[in-house]
C-alpha cells in the first residue's frame, strides 16, 4: 500500500510541477526542465528495482524472478533517489541552468510528492484503521474479514505431519497459498524462507498451503520443495476445499492471524520478507 501511495504521490507532484513551470517558465525551457525531471524519476526507478540485485544478489540468484516481483525497499528507495538526483542535475547542467533555476524545481516537486505522499496516508489510514485486539476479542465471528476468527482446518504437511490451524495458538502465523506453477509464488518462495530462517518457531509459524488439486502431482512438489531447501512447514490441500474456504483465487494469497487466531489482514500479490516483517511485528 505504502508503495502505491508513493506512486500516486510522484503523480501529484509532476502535477504541480507542471503548473508552476508554466507558469514561471517559457514554454520551451519548461518543457525541458519538465522531461528531466520525468526522465530523473524514470531512472530512479530502475534503480530502485535493480538495487535488489545490489543488495539481496542470493535471492535474485535463487529466483530471478524477484526483480520482476520485488524492489529494493527503503535501502534501494535511498539508492534510487540520490541516483535521480545525480541525473537531474547533471542533465540541468548541460541544460546551462543556474544553481536557482535547478533548486527550485527540484523543492517544488520534492514538496508536492511529499505532502501528497503525507495526506494521501493521513485519509487512507484514517478509512482503514488498524484492528485492536479488544475490537476483535469481541467479535467472535468465523470469517475471513479482519477482526474475525480464522477458520479452522487440519491438512497433511509433505513428511506426513498433521497440522491444525487451532493448534497455532499462541503463534502469529503467516498463511499463504502458493502452487509450483505460479510465477510470482517462485519469486516469492526464497523470502518467504529467509523470514522463517530468522523468526522464533516458539512465537511465529509460517504455513504454506500447495493447491495440490492443480499440480500434477505430489511428486512435482516434494521435488520443487527439495530443490529449494524449505525448510517451513508445506501443506498439501488435496481438494483444494481449504483454498476455496480462504477464498485463494488469486495466488499467491496470504492471511495474518494473530497469537488468538484472528484474521489481522489479507495480502493479494508476492510479498517480500521485508514485508513479512514488518506484519509480524504489527501483531500481538
Amino acid at each position: 500500500m505504502r508503495w502505491v501511495i508513493l506512486g500516486i504521490a510522484i503523480v501529484v507532484g509532476f502535477t504541480f510541477l507542471k503548473i508552476w513551470l508554466l507558469r514561471s517558465q517559457s514554454k520551451d525551457l519548461g518543457k525541458k526542465i519538465f522531461d528531466t525531471v520525468v526522465n530523473s524519476v524514470f531512472w530512479g526507478f530502475l534503480i530502485w528495482k535493480g538495487s535488489l540485485l545490489l543488495l539481496e544478489p542470493k535471492l535474485v540468484i535463487d529466483s530471478p524472478l524477484s526483480l520482476l516481483y520485488f524492489t529494493g525497499g527503503t535501502k534501494g528507495l535511498i539508492l534510487g533517489i540520490i541516483g535521480a538526483i545525480i541525473y537531474f542535475f547533471f542533465k540541468a547542467r548541460k541544460l546551462k541552468l543556474t544553481n536557482f533555476m535547478i533548486l527550485q524545481p527540484t523543492l517544488i516537486f520534492l514538496f508536492a510528492v511529499m505532502s501528497g505522499y503525507f495526506l494521501l496516508n493521513l485519509v487512507l489510514t484514517e478509512k482503514h484503521p488498524k484492528v485492536s485486539p479488544s475490537s476483535t476479542m469481541q467479535a467472535g465471528k468465523i470469517g475471513l474479514e479482519e477482526g474475525n476468527n480464522a477458520p479452522d482446518f487440519q491438512l497433511m504437511t509433505i513428511d506426513s505431519t498433521e497440522i491444525k490451524l487451532s493448534g497455532m495458538r499462541g503463534k502469529k502465523v503467516i498463511l499463504n497459498f502458493w502452487a509450483t506453477w505460479c510465477p510470482p509464488c517462485k519469486a516469492e518462495i526464497p523470502h518467504m524462507q529467509d523470514f522463517y530462517a530468522t523468526q522464533d518457531k516458539n512465537k511465529v509459524e509460517l504455513l504454506a498451503i500447495n493447491l495440490t488439486s492443480t499440480e500434477k502431482n505430489t511428486q512435482t512438489v516434494k521435488k520443487f520443495v527439495k530443490e529449494r531447501n524449505l525448510t517451513f512447514p508445506i501443506l498439501f490441500d488435496q481438494d483444494g476445499d481449504i483454498g476455496s474456504r480462504f477464498q485463494a483465487i488469486t495466488i499467491p494469497t496470504s492471511y495474518l492471524i494473530d497469537s488468538k487466531g484472528i484474521v489481522r489482514k489479507k495480502i493479494v500479490g508476492p510479498m517480500d520478507k521485508d514485508m513479512m516483517k514488518q506484519l509480524i511485528e504489527n501483531v500481538d
